[in-house]
């Protein structure tokens, strides 16, 4: 089978969307399936780099510049990707990332939405371009494709409420996560030299957007410290500078910390590589994951994978991805979350019970899994079913 994928999104860096297009690809195509997938014309040698080592690549490039929403992209999909299609026999194309608009279909179309995020928590987004592009657009791009796939249980209700879609047509297919990769005592003594961390330390990693609800964390890591007079420090990972909007957070944490008198206390790290990010995992006493809103949550995973303790909200999806093998605390209060970490802070069982289960946790949600209902969907699809 022929199957055309989408991978306009990649812009030099492999993110979340990226690492699974590739998984996709690594595990489907060896098994005799070829992917004609789609770049941009001035990333298609980087592209062909990624994929190198994948026998059944094709590779198409487009004449874009970003893969935002707009005229022409919506162009491509409605016509260059169908004629691509049309002219490869292929009977399937997928849009991995959250939009598509293919207004005339030559073949059976997948979008995969993530997380519809943005109708919660407008964040960085213009207000304009929230209300009159990327609510309708979403809107839209959910009744032109034939299946929806989200990475949730969360994200289908989500979406389904906040579209309009009927909830049959989103197939719930969960992530796999990124594990670790070895790393070395210099790479983690030149780390803790950089941060200037040393001693004990509670993490919280993912950024300081306003769903990530720092600055109640921080409330809740200064009651924690009252309470047990804790030795080390909050660890928060993620760009804090660069834009407008990541000022306007920063600004509040700082005055969180400020609030809570807890200079020297909390560490921003700002960002950190793959590498620095699992030794901070390993090192953590535990990871705290307080979001508002999360389709998914791979931090969680990515913790659990290493045997560190997770505290996480009882709310979206990530009390769905952790399960049993995690703490769940109400993230709308700063006591119930200084009240979770107390609770693991002074209970070593606990803390060892929650690192075993998460262990087998994480064992559930593999890109075995996850390649394996993608090629299930489209010989589906394929075969009119």
């Amino acid at each position: 089978m022929n199957i055309v994928m989408d991978f306009r999104k990649y812009d030099g860096v492999v993110g979340g969307v990226e690492q699974v297009v590739m998984q996709i690809i690594s595990q489907i195509a060896p098994q005799g399936h070829t992917f004609i997938l789609l770049s941009k014309q001035s990333r298609l040698d980087e592209v062909k780099n990624l994929f190198k080592d994948i026998p059944n690549v094709r590779h198409q490039p487009l004449p874009v510049e970003t893969h935002a929403i707009g005229p022409k992209n919506a162009y491509h999909d409605s016509v260059t990707i169908q004629n691509i299609a049309a002219a490869e026999n292929a009977p399937v194309i997928h849009f991995p990332y959250n939009w598509s608009f293919p207004f005339r279909k030559k073949a059976k179309t997948i979008l995969t939405i993530h997380d519809v995020i943005p109708f919660t928590f407008r964040e960085a987004m213009g207000w304009f371009r929230h209300r009159f592009i990327y609510k309708p657009a979403l809107r839209r791009a959910c009744r032109l494709n034939d299946v929806i796939t989200t990475i949730s249980e969360f994200s289908r209700r989500d979406i389904a409420a906040k579209t309009g879609t009927d909830p049959d047509r989103i197939r719930v297919i969960p992530n796999g996560f990124r594990r670790p990769a070895s790393t070395t005592d210099r790479q983690k003594t030149a780390l803790a030299e950089r941060l200037g961390l040393t001693g004990p330390f509670i993490l919280n990693v993912g950024g300081i957007h306003e769903r990530k609800n720092v600055p109640r964390l921080i409330e809740a890591f200064g009651i924690f410290q009252q309470q047990v007079g804790y030795p080390g420090r909050l660890v928060i990972t993620g760009k804090v500078a660069g834009a407008p909007y990541q000022e306007k957070m920063k600004a509040r944490c700082d005055a969180a910390v400020a609030r809570a008198q807890l200079a020297g206390k909390v560490l921003f790290t700002g960002f950190v590589s793959d590498p620095e990010l699992d030794i901070l995992l390993a090192a953590a006493d535990f990871l705290v994951y307080p979001s508002l809103y999360e389709g998914f949550g791979i931090p969680i995973l990515e913790a659990m994978n290493v045997g560190t303790p997770v505290i996480t909200a009882d709310a979206t999806a990530t009390a769905e991805v952790a399960g049993q093998a995690a703490l769940l605390a109400d993230p709308t209060s700063s006591e119930a979350l200084a009240t979770a970490m107390v609770k693991l802070h002074q209970d070593a069982p606990l803390r060892a019970k929650l690192s075993e289960l998460g262990r087998r946790r994480v064992e559930t949600y593999t890109w075995d899994q996850l390649a394996s209902r993608y090629l299930q969907l489209y010989q589906e699809l394929a075969e009119g079913r």
